[in-house]
C-alpha cells in the first residue's frame, strides 16, 4: 500500500481536579457527553453553520472519532487515568471542508488552553480540560479489495428488528453483514458511484469479540478487534476515513489498517 496523507488527527488531553487534589483522575465509563461538549463547544464557536447542521438535527456524521487511555486503569464503572491525567481523542473525516472546521475547533481549543483559559473547559463537576496541540496522523492509502483492520473504537450495529449485535457466532456473520450493507449505503447520499460496491461488501471476523458500551446510560452490545473488509478499495477507503457502523461520531466505528 502506498502511503498518503488524510484528514486523521490525534488530540491530547490532560484532565485536571478543578481544586487542588493528590487523588487520581477518575471518569465515569460513560465519558461520552463529557468530551463531546468539548468538541461541540469548539465547532459553535468557530464555525456556528456546521454546528447547526451537525447537532442541532439528526444528521449522519461523516467522520470517525475514538479515545485512547494510556497507562489507564479499567474498572466495572470508571476509568482510573495514568498520574498525568492523559486522554488521546483521535478523529477522521472523509470530507477535506468538514475536516479544517474541526481542525480549527481544536485548534481554538488548544488556544484557551494555551490562554490558561482551560477552567472554561469543563469535563463534568470536579475536572477541567486542558486541549493540547492536534497533530496529523499518516494512513496508508487502500489499493487491494481485501484488508485487515483493527480497531480503534467498537463497531456498532442493529438489525432489522433494532437490536445491537455483536456476531459472536459464525451463524451470526451473515446478519451482522446486512447490516454492514445497510448502514453503509446510508452514509453514501454523496457518493452514489460507491452505492453498487457497498452492496458486495463483506466482513470478515480474524480475532474479535462482543463487547459493551457504555453511552448515555445505554449498554450498547458492540464488536471489537482484528477483522477483514473485502470491497472496492474507494469504498474501504471511503470506510477507513468516516468510519464503519453507527454512531462514528460518538467514539465508535473508527479503525486502522494492519
Amino acid at each position: 500500500m502506498r502511503k498518503a496523507t488524510h484528514m486523521r488527527f490525534g488530540i491530547p488531553i490532560i484532565l485536571k481536579h478543578k481544586n487542588p487534589s493528590n487523588d487520581p483522575i477518575t471518569i465515569n465509563i460513560d465519558y461520552d457527553a463529557k468530551l463531546l461538549s468539548l468538541i461541540k463547544l469548539g465547532i459553535s464557536k468557530t464555525n456556528p453553520s456546521v454546528f447547526k447542521e451537525l447537532y442541532e438535527k439528526p444528521t449522519q456524521k461523516l467522520f470517525a472519532t475514538s479515545v485512547y487511555f494510556p497507562e489507564a486503569t479499567f474498572l466495572k464503572d470508571k476509568i482510573v487515568l495514568n498520574q498525568e491525567g492523559k486522554l488521546i481523542l483521535f478523529f477522521s473525516v472523509v470530507d477535506v471542508g468538514l475536516g479544517l472546521s474541526f481542525y480549527n475547533a481544536f485548534i481554538y481549543l488548544h488556544h484557551l488552553q494555551l490562554n490558561k483559559n482551560s477552567k472554561h473547559l469543563t469535563f463534568g463537576p470536579d475536572l477541567v480540560a486542558e486541549v493540547w496541540k492536534l497533530y496529523s496522523i499518516e494512513v496508508p492509502s487502500i489499493t487491494k479489495d481485501q484488508v485487515m483492520f483493527k480497531t480503534m473504537s467498537p463497531i456498532i450495529l442493529r438489525n432489522d428488528e433494532g437490536r445491537f449485535i455483536s456476531c459472536e457466532k459464525e451463524s451470526d456473520i451473515e446478519d451482522f453483514n446486512k447490516a454492514l450493507i445497510r448502514n453503509t449505503i446510508t452514509k453514501l447520499a454523496a457518493h452514489p458511484e460507491l452505492v453498487h460496491y457497498a452492496q458486495k461488501l463483506k466482513f470478515i471476523p480474524v480475532r474479535t469479540r462482543k463487547t459493551i458500551r457504555k453511552s448515555y446510560g445505554m449498554m450498547i452490545e458492540a464488536k471489537k478487534g482484528t477483522f477483514e473488509l473485502i470491497g472496492n478499495p474507494a469504498l474501504l477507503s471511503f470506510l477507513l476515513e468516516c468510519g464503519i457502523g453507527e454512531k462514528t461520531g460518538s467514539f465508535s466505528g473508527m479503525m486502522s489498517v494492519i
